[in-house]
């Protein structure tokens, strides 16, 4: 009998709020692919479920028709943790563990599996109290637990990804000739690709995979590991550093270095961004900057929801953090370690630092909250611009959020 496999969610979704209001932990980009994405890639030889917060559902049934949402098959289950990236040896390991036994790095469980004798309706929410009864077998495996640690892991996952994915597709390289390459041999171009004249990409350091439909403009440099993905477009003279990764649909100018574009979103234009991790549909206005260093050169905090306050990241670079759907303004600038939350509008020469909280809108001296109405009507404008819809599904949970980060604004915006 086969295995059923099934990505679930954790209980520590919050860890990287505001990215997870509206989707799941293992929906998170990271390299190339998705968490989850890649725990498919791992697990091939089956579909596999996925296990999620109640409250993202809905979404997610109307997302993936396809797939079974907090579904359980009757029969052999193994239960992967969304929030790791998996590899053979805990694929392994989970096939070859007892029923009722899980796999724990201290209190995270790895994953786990058990038998059911029926088909069963079950959530995230459930995950906990079915661990609580089964076998313990340590091992020493990491899960991600901050936004940081995915940024600053990016650029290994894309090498990684690279090589995991490309063996499997048609690379159209040698069909252009008007632009410079350098180390071809790690270099992937899809299917209908532009490259305008005088492209540089540079793979010396690390693998580029320029994805289906993209477009490069002329005179924009990627030094790799970069990851360009469908049908997003590298404005002319961008600079794309090494780690970054640009979600589908994504426009990006400028100066770019170990940044995560989750998708949709648009950095057109001049300015810098460094190892920062971008929702999706947020826009940069031109000139926008972020700092990813210290001038004292030490380690740098950022705010982390469920502690309600500052830690430190124990990293020397990071930049920021920005929600789905939130806005600069042209000439804004966002110190180290910055957290900006879901939908919203901000603008000001003067420079952003710390926590700004989902649904703020005015400048670095004085925010006001936002409101909910006014940032769903521009949503469903920037939506519509791409040829999608803003649906009620989604729109509830925006006005959830709303409710749910009201605390929040009155703390830090007075």
């Amino acid at each position: 009998m086969k295995n059923n496999i099934n990505i679930f969610e954790d209980d520590r979704f919050a860890n990287f709020f505001p990215l997870t209001y509206m989707r799941p932990i293992f929906d998170l980009r990271c390299g190339i692919l998705k968490l989850r994405q890649k725990i498919s890639f791992i697990f091939s030889e089956t579909d596999c479920n996925l296990i999620l917060r109640t409250e993202l559902e809905k979404l997610y049934e109307n997302r993936f028709p396809q797939k079974n949402i907090n579904r359980i098959q009757k029969g052999k289950n193994i239960f992967v943790n969304g929030s790791i990236i998996v590899d053979e040896k805990v694929k392994k390991l989970l096939f070859s563990i007892p029923n009722k036994t899980g796999l724990f790095n201290e209190k995270i469980c790895i994953g786990f599996r058990t038998d059911f004798d029926s088909d069963e309706k079950i959530s995230s929410e459930d995950i906990s109290r079915i661990t609580k009864n089964i076998s313990r077998k340590e091992i020493d495996f990491p899960a991600f637990n901050y936004i940081w640690e995915i940024v600053d892991r990016n650029s290994k996952e894309i090498i990684s990804d690279y090589n995991k994915i490309v063996k499997s597709k048609k690379n159209h390289l040698n069909n252009y000739e008007n632009f410079y390459k350098i180390n071809s041999e790690n270099i992937f171009i899809g299917k209908d690709v532009s490259i305008e004249p005088n492209v540089v990409l540079d793979a010396t350091k690390g693998s580029i995979f320029i994805d289906d439909k993209a477009r490069l403009m002329s005179n924009c440099v990627i030094k790799g590991p970069v990851y360009i993905g469908k049908n997003s477009v590298v404005k002319v003279g961008a600079k794309i550093y090494s780690g970054t990764s640009l979600g589908k649909m994504s426009k990006v100018g400028g100066e770019i270095e170990e940044t995560i574009f989750q998708g949709y979103s648009n950095k057109q234009h001049d300015g810098f961004l460094g190892h920062s991790y971008l929702g999706e549909f947020v826009n940069l206005g031109a000139d926008t900057n972020n700092s990813n260093l210290k001038n004292n050169y030490k380690t740098i905090k950022s705010y982390f929801y469920p502690m309600k306050k500052f830690i430190d990241t124990n990293l020397q670079f990071f930049g920021m953090v920005i929600g789905d759907h939130s806005k600069s303004g042209i000439n804004t600038t966002f110190n180290t370690g910055c957290v900006i939350g879901l939908g919203c509008n901000l603008y000001s020469a003067d420079l952003f630092s710390g926590f700004i909280p989902s649904f703020s809108w005015g400048t670095a001296k004085k925010l006001y909250n936002y409101r909910s109405n006014k940032m769903l009507e521009t949503a469903e404008i920037v939506k519509k611009r791409r040829n999608l819809t803003l649906n009620s599904i989604e729109k509830n949970l925006f006005i959830n959020c709303f409710k749910n980060t009201k605390m929040l604004r009155e703390i830090f915006n007075g």
